[in-house]
């Protein structure tokens, strides 16, 4: 009786509880078939039974097959690129998996799937708390890589059993006719041996070059640029080694790497040192200097050797390298330089490390500059050069009549357009043109009814774009304002280059006869401004914003500034109540960017950069107004006087005020809290709220 007893609680056990992946796992995406790929491992389709016990695939998608078969070389894999699961809404993989340190490789072949246009796809990639990748394109990643399939991979810590949710998003919809889809085709989970671990204990932590300690912990994930093997052995245990070229001479002194990687992020160098490197170095035969971006990362010391068994030992270094923004384009080149024999290397691999907003998120690459027009006017130049006189006269007249008539269409469609007004190309490529008639059309001719905001640009008008499918904020520069072409395309050329939750987005702008109009995503609750002081001024009865709501706000606006200044080099110049947005969940957004300064590489390097001073007077930096040296702590200066406005409900400045020293808001906080009235400066209906809070 008891063993039955037993029995039966055992049974309860096994079934009530999900079954945890010990082992790794190769996903065929789309398929329900088993097949190897050519490296002989085994990919199980994501419907396969054997699969049922330990993943799940929620939300709506479809499984296909490519259209075409792959054209390719005879070395690429058709496993697991043949299938793939696509969807134009949100769907998930839910894997149950056992703790520990774990590969997350990502597989895409962007070709043609029935019922999806290709170079449409755009979405969101997420695992547990991470966000893999954003607004990410695997059409661009791959024409610009000239590949047909790539991989992604990444390294995140699972510290217990339990459900691991991999979800991808597609981008958010602008409108009917334009439908983005999320797809992959296939993915792998690989546990990763302790020895080999990229996450730090507590009392230790990596060299960041040139500066002190970093604490990579299991909060932070990776993901892979580069893992290259400079030896002609195999090393498998990743899989995914990249292999150079062995060079004829056995010993090269001075061995450079130029890895291109995104900017605002950190990043783990891990070099691999050779077994015959080290007995060399234990008898004094090896001279070695390791640099990184210029900077000496080491040079003849210990290294770390740890086992991970006993007949195979794993010697490396780690090193942090932060790489700032320096130029425009987003990218800059990460250059290990390494002067040794030749023999004690044996590779290196390049980490990029999350930020703290558990994001990876970065643009797409861009195509190369040797578009389809370069390849024509090669073509028109063989055709040319092979001497058939008659043939050559013909196609010079007929470019000669298409130069004009090109010309005259420019001159009638773009009247009155400076050129000095128009964008960068990379901005062209990334940011919607709309013509003045689809503005017009937006905005019912620039009504004043639909006005919802003034400023020093001119007036921000509701409109309609898309068929009336999309609420977008249009905002017209007035012919006589300050602020001219430079703040027009700054404004462009910055947000083009920036995507934060907390920063509003730009959608587009219009620069025909002589216009200038940049078209924002629609933020349905105004300004913090309005909801602080303006519309009560006005008489509008609106409730006012709680404690909570303000923190909230705070918070999230502070979130975009650091984002600036930390991920791009960006002082805003500008902050003010009226500069931060509000969506209809009350989710702050910095905006108006036309006055932000980029700091260069020369000028990060220093304590400020002198500049023309610019902003609004009652947030402007004492300092900096004085001196004209800008500083990031002039947009910090700025942003206390906004939290000042917040937990007062006044504005910075108020000429409605009769007494002269209750004016300037920063002149009388200070005076308050000088004279030990700190709680007099808190708006009245907020201290009931704080003193809750606070008990």
């Amino acid at each position: 009786m008891n063993l039955q007893i037993l029995f039966l609680f055992m049974f309860f056990l096994s079934t009530n509880n999900p079954t945890y992946s010990t082992g790794d796992v190769s996903v065929s995406c789309g398929s329900s078939a088993t097949s190897a790929a050519q490296d002989g491992r085994e990919w199980h389709g994501d419907s396969h039974p054997k699969l049922h016990s330990t993943l799940k695939i929620t939300g709506s998608s479809t499984a296909s097959t490519v259209v075409r078969k792959l054209i390719s070389a005879d070395d690429d894999d058709p496993v697991p690129y043949k299938t793939g699961r696509l969807s134009l809404s949100r769907f998930s993989y839910a894997f149950q998996v056992n703790p520990g340190q774990k590969i997350i490789r990502l597989h895409f072949n962007p070709a043609l799937y029935k019922g999806f246009e290709r170079f449409m796809d755009l979405f969101d990639v997420e695992a547990g708390p991470f966000t893999l990748l954003s607004n990410f394109s695997a059409s661009l990643t791959a024409n610009v890589l000239s590949v047909n399939s790539f991989v992604k991979e990444f390294y995140v810590n699972i510290q217990k059993s339990q459900q691991f949710d991999v979800v991808f998003s597609p981008a958010i919809r602008r409108s009917e006719s334009i439908q983005t889809y999320a797809f992959v085709n296939g993915v792998e989970i690989v546990s990763v041996p302790l020895s080999l671990s990229f996450f730090q204990e507590r009392d230790t932590g990596v060299q960041v070059v040139g500066k002190s300690l970093v604490y990579v912990d299991n909060r932070t994930a990776l993901e892979l640029i580069r893992r290259v093997n400079t030896k002609q052995d195999n090393r498998d245990m990743f899989g995914m080694w990249e292999t150079v070229t062995k060079r004829k001479a056995n010993k090269i002194y001075n061995t450079t790497w130029r890895i291109s990687v995104d900017v605002g992020f950190r990043y783990l160098v891990r070099l691999h040192f050779s077994e015959l490197g080290f007995k060399l170095a234990e008898i004094g035969g090896v001279d070695f200097t390791v640099l990184i971006n210029e900077m000496i990362a080491d040079t003849n010391i210990d290294m770390v050797g740890e086992n991970d068994s006993k007949n195979s030992i794993a010697w490396y270094r780690d090193y942090v390298v932060m790489m700032d923004v320096h130029n425009e384009e987003g990218k800059r080149d990460l250059v290990i330089c390494l002067r040794s024999s030749d023999e004690f290397i044996d590779g290196f691999e390049i980490m990029k490390l999350s930020n703290p907003y558990n994001s990876f998120a970065s643009p797409n690459p861009l195509p190369c500059s040797r578009d389809s027009s370069y390849r024509t006017r090669q073509n028109l130049h063989r055709v040319i050069s092979r001497g058939n006189m008659i043939a050559t006269a013909a196609i010079t007249l007929i470019v000669a009549v298409n130069i004009i008539v090109y010309t005259l269409r420019l001159i009638w469609d773009g009247s009155g357009t400076e050129e000095e007004n128009n964008p960068s190309a990379r901005a062209k490529r990334t940011c919607r043109r709309f013509s003045l008639a689809e503005i017009r059309l937006a905005t019912r001719n620039f009504s004043d009814g639909l006005v919802i905001g003034r400023g020093g640009f001119g007036k921000v008008y509701k409109g309609l774009i898309d068929n009336s499918q999309v609420t977008v904020a249009v905002k017209r520069q007035k012919s006589n304002s300050k602020q001219g072409a430079h703040e027009f395309l700054t404004e462009i050329e910055t947000l083009t280059e920036l995507r934060h939750v907390n920063l509003v987005a730009l959608i587009g702008y219009c620069n025909e006869h002589g216009e200038m109009i940049l078209v924002y995503e629609y933020m349905a609750y105004g300004t913090l401004g309005d909801h602080l002081y303006k519309l009560a001024r006005k008489g509008h009865d609106c409730p006012s914003l709680t404690w909570k709501q303000r923190l909230a706000i705070c918070i999230g606006a502070g979130r975009g500034l650091d984002y600036l200044h930390t991920g791009h080099s960006l002082v805003h110049r500008d902050v003010k109540a009226s500069n931060i947005l509000l969506d209809e969940s009350f989710v702050a957004k910095v905006s108006d960017f036309g006055l932000a300064k980029n700091l260069s590489r020369s000028e990060s390097l220093q304590s400020h950069v002198s500049t023309k001073v610019k902003g609004t007077f009652g947030y402007l930096d004492p300092n900096y107004f004085t001196t004209g040296k800008l500083t990031r702590k002039s947009d910090t200066y700025a942003f206390g006087v906004v939290l000042l406005e917040v937990l007062c409900g006044r504005a910075a400045v108020d000429s409605t005020r009769v007494a002269e020293n209750e004016r300037i808001l920063t002149k009388w906080a200070r005076e308050n809290i000088s004279n030990g009235n700190a709680n007099q400066i808190i708006a009245s209906n907020l201290r009931s709220e704080i003193a809750e809070t606070i008990a």
